[in-house]
């Protein structure tokens, strides 16, 4: 068995009968005429990722494809990146490039390929604003197809790949950029820290630098502290949900989208006095409620002792039931 604890940020021990690591497409398709019926798991960047499982009796595999591809129309610009780019590093090289529309999504942890399975967010931008088409490799016709963005179903911190979860490894995604700055600075505390910093909101580079001091400022480096970053989502409920839970706390952030509200997870838990809340090895970071780290020590009954409270008490007090944002390899709950 393979020692595979480091290949996810949260750091749960993890072994694996075999690892194959996919560096092309070419690569791609003779392992997977070797792979057969052998029981499989995808593992890239490990940033969205709980393996509750010690053992995993089949191949990991390591999607790691660092194709990068530029063709432009017009203002456009279209992107073809390989799974295996780390994500941040793509919007740095992005805004260096004089390419806007990522600047918001800088300091996400993880890689290129995950982000259309879990339609990654942050400050009022989600990957599917960008996503133009993602290449993959079906499982179940053994084939590589192109799907467009809109075959993709993205949802909040959702996408095809969770409906139908095994079908499809993600090869590239290809990304539309823009060559002229639409800031988008309402969301959040941009404004602020721009202000604060003496920044420029109308160029993204200047963005980029305020939203990694806001999420450097509030989330724990999962290089340092393991963690998966958000652990749930924030809630959303029907209109008449959100007035009812305003009219109890009216102090409680929402954020209204047509008829439904958006609710702030992180402030309902913390709220209910959980921040610092520790069981065994792993406790409610101390800054960010929504995070939950491991000291290093942490198993995985200890993870879901945590998450049951958490739940539960959210439940109790508010009525909502929170979801789990990290894809999972075993029970939590």
């Amino acid at each position: 068995m393979f020692d595979l604890t480091g290949f996810t940020t949260l750091k749960l021990p993890f072994k694996a009968k075999s690892v194959i690591r996919l560096t092309s497409i070419e690569n791609v398709c003779v392992s997977m005429q070797q792979l057969g019926s052998i029981p499989r798991l995808v593992v890239g960047g490990g940033s969205n990722l709980v393996i509750l499982d010690s053992e995993f009796d089949g191949i990991v595999l390591r999607p790691e494809i660092q194709y990068y591809e530029i063709t432009e129309s017009g203002n456009d610009v279209y992107l073809e990146v390989g799974a295996g780019h780390p994500w941040h590093q793509l919007v740095m090289k992005t805004l260096d490039s004089g390419w806007f529309g990522l600047e918001n999504l800088a300091l996400i942890p993880g890689w290129t390929g995950a982000a259309p399975i879990q339609n990654i967010g942050a400050y009022g931008v989600e990957l599917k604003d960008h996503c133009h088409r993602v290449k993959l490799y079906d499982f179940e016709e053994r084939s590589i197809i192109e799907l467009p963005a809109p075959q993709l179903n993205f949802g909040y911190r959702h996408s095809l790949f969770k409906e139908i979860p095994d079908r499809f490894l993600v090869l590239t995604v290809t990304l539309k950029l823009s060559k002229y700055a639409r800031p988008r600075v309402s969301y959040g505390a941009i404004s602020e820290e721009l202000e604060r910093q003496g920044l420029d909101a109308e160029k993204p580079l200047d963005i980029a630098k305020a939203v990694i001091s806001i999420r450097q400022s509030k989330l724990p480096d999962p290089d340092i502290t393991p963690n998966v970053g958000s652990f749930f989502k924030n809630p959303v409920v029907r209109s008449e949900v959100a007035d009812r839970l305003r009219a109890e706390f009216p102090e409680m952030p929402t954020y209204v989208n047509g008829e439904y509200t958006k609710i702030a997870a992180g402030w309902l838990i913390d709220r209910l006095g959980l921040k610092g809340q520790q069981i065994g090895g792993f406790a409610v970071n101390d800054r960010q409620a929504l995070v939950i780290t491991n000291d290093g020590t942490g198993t995985a009954d200890e993870l879901r002792d945590l998450v049951a409270l958490i739940l539960s008490s959210v439940e109790a007090t508010y009525g909502l039931s929170l979801a789990i944002e990290p894809t999972q390899l075993g029970r939590l709950n």
